[in-house]
């Protein structure tokens, strides 16, 4: 027979035993949620009208359903920037009618939470509204007028301007676009507000990526034009979502391009964004933006460019030259030069300077490279930090010696505005070069890693920098032909 055995257990162990870890105690909180659009008491058209709502949780939010007097008539459960929303259908109502909208947040613990707001149908007016001719006077498109429907491609030219209220919700036939500053002057205002966006969209039922064409900017322009807190989807059926063209210069904050078939943005022959602060481009087909080197440095702060087609969360930079002196910001997710291109750094009037923000990533596509100072003069200033460098490396999604070709300081360099810390070189060599080719320059060299190269690690042209004090400074691992390559 077996003998009990009194055991004395700790108490502390009964209580952990018994869920007393605080990790493992059950979800109670209960989501946030706010309707932004519309607004409390607001009047909205008898036709389409956009219901959006923020809503936050801590340990995540499933869905927001959308419910009007009583009856649910949707729900997202894919948010951008937590921003949900859904369209409402209120036409054959009457006007002046008044109805209750909720919108109805649930957390992935099932908690949920509500914000109700009333409003009430417009006696004034009412969509559809449709546009098909050309744009040459001053002309507004008002919320009331709901939906805007765009049935083929229109310009806005020959000193006509276009402004489109907050509120507004403007649809596209298959095909068509909006054209701006076509040879001509033109403007378009778009200026939406946090509460009372406006939106771009297809007219397809259900919709798709590339339904319409999308916007172009071209080089009558005016520098009035300006898009703000709007929502641009279902675009790109030229390539992209938004073309700026023939130096047309596009102001662009708060907006948010999504679901286009090609990029997002799209720069050609000069054409830029000249202030982009707080937008994000997502669940594009291709490259959220695309950009001449000159022009980066018009990226601003607070923009996402994540959750776009595998492999393409990247900033797109083809061929061209930096000629102003400049600051690439970390923009949170890497510079992509493409293939075969060369971003060099340097002008014929002054010295260049390039400075690149601690934190960024540059990748190359095969046989591309940034040449800083040849025949021009020219400087590099990319000072990362031992928790946050600064990284040139390959584009390839399995990454090899020699995907690049190198980044190259030339001897029309300016020595002291030549500066790398903490920086990290891999994968390039391409040509039998190195990570890194100092030809003819002397600039300051520290705290970097190079590696895997195809080439040397660094490649000196002549015998300075002293190749012994940039071994002694910097890190080595994985370089075909050396360390640091001497003449």
């Amino acid at each position: 027979m077996r003998k009990a055995v009194a055991l004395s257990i700790p108490l502390f162990l009964v209580f952990l035993s018994c869920g007393g870890d605080s990790t493992n105690e059950p979800d109670t909180t209960a989501p946030t949620v706010t309707i932004l659009q519309p607004t409390h008491n607001a009047s909205v058209p008898s036709g389409n009208v956009s219901i959006r709502a923020t809503a936050t949780d801590d340990e995540g939010v499933a869905k927001v359903e959308f419910h009007v007097d009583g009856t649910k008539i949707g729900e997202d459960a894919s948010a951008v920037a937590n921003v949900y929303e859904h369209t409402w259908n209120a036409s054959g109502l009457a006007a002046g009618s008044a109805h209750t909208i909720r919108a109805r947040a649930v957390d992935t613990s099932g908690n949920d939470a509500s914000d109700t707001i009333s409003v009430t149908i417009s006696s004034t007016g009412g969509g559809p509204t449709y546009h098909s001719e050309n744009i040459t006077t001053n002309e507004t498109w008002w919320p009331s007028g709901n939906p805007h429907i765009v049935t083929q491609d229109i310009a806005v030219w020959e000193g006509g301007s276009l402004t489109i209220k907050p509120g507004c919700i403007v649809k596209f036939d298959s095909g068509a676009s909006i054209g701006c500053g076509w040879t001509t002057a033109g403007t378009i205002v778009a200026v939406g507000k946090a509460d009372t966006t406006i939106t771009f969209t297809s007219n397809e039922s259900p919709p798709a990526r590339g339904d319409w064409d999308g916007f172009g900017f071209f080089d009558g322009t005016t520098s009035s034009t300006r898009l703000s807190y709007c929502t641009i989807e279902y675009a790109g059926a030229e390539g992209q979502a938004i073309l700026i063209d023939w130096g047309a210069a596009l102001k662009m904050d708060h907006c948010t391009i999504r679901r286009s078939a090609g990029r997002g943005i799209f720069y050609e022959r000069a054409g830029h964004v000249e202030q982009f602060n707080n937008n994000t481009i997502t669940e594009c087909a291709g490259y959220p933006l695309a950009t001449d080197p000159e022009y980066v440095r018009h990226l601003g702060t607070g923009n996402d460019y994540t959750g776009n087609a595998s492999g393409f969360d990247a900033i797109e930079v083809y061929y061209g030259g930096v000629e102003t002196s400049a600051t690439w910001r970390d923009q949170g997710v890497p510079y992509r030069v493409t293939e075969n291109s060369n971003v060099w750094v340097g002008s014929t009037t002054t010295p260049i300077i390039l400075t690149i923000e601690a934190g960024t990533t540059i990748e190359f596509e095969a046989n591309a490279e940034m040449t800083i100072g040849y025949t021009v003069q020219a400087g590099i200033i990319a000072e990362g930090t031992s928790t946050n460098p600064i990284t040139f490396t390959s584009a390839a999604a399995s990454p090899s010696s020699g995907d690049w070709r190198q980044l190259w300081i030339a001897g029309e360099s300016v020595d002291a505005q030549c500066r790398l810390t903490h920086c990290i070189f891999e994968y390039g060599g391409d040509g039998n070069v190195g990570n890194l080719w100092i030809y003819y320059s002397n600039p300051q060299v520290e705290n970097c890693t190079f590696r895997y190269s195809s080439g040397c690690g660094i490649k000196l042209e002549v015998e300075e920098p002293d190749a012994a004090a940039l071994e002694a400074a910097n890190t080595f691992a994985g370089n075909a032909s050396g360390d640091v390559c001497v003449p």
